[in-house]
């Protein structure tokens, strides 16, 4: 296929829209990965997670999530089915 140095130039108007603001993706990314090393590693119990923090295992920036994690589960046991649920279904189709 060849181009030709005369072809006509059309420019199209483009409106870009973000959906959110692009810092939240990788917050979202990360805590993914807080549930998915709390569901997998440490059988979805935030204090043997915290447990690990504290003995220089895990990152201490997991801290404020572990926490709000606890204070959910207390309140909303039904949480870690779903939890484990969503990390099964995201290995299924995505996992190697």
């Amino acid at each position: 296929m060849s181009y030709s140095a005369n072809a006509a130039l059309i420019e199209v108007p483009v409106e870009v829209l973000d959906g959110a603001p692009r810092w939240s993706y990788g917050i979202l990314a990360a805590n993914f990965a807080r549930v998915q090393l709390l569901v997998t590693w440490y059988a979805g119990d935030p204090d043997r997670y915290l447990d690990a923090i504290e003995h220089g295992i895990e990152d201490e920036s997991d801290v404020p999530f572990l926490v709000a994690m606890k204070h959910r589960l207390a309140m909303e046991p039904s949480l870690l089915a779903d939890m484990r649920r969503i990390v099964d279904e995201f290995a299924t189709r995505f996992g190697s």
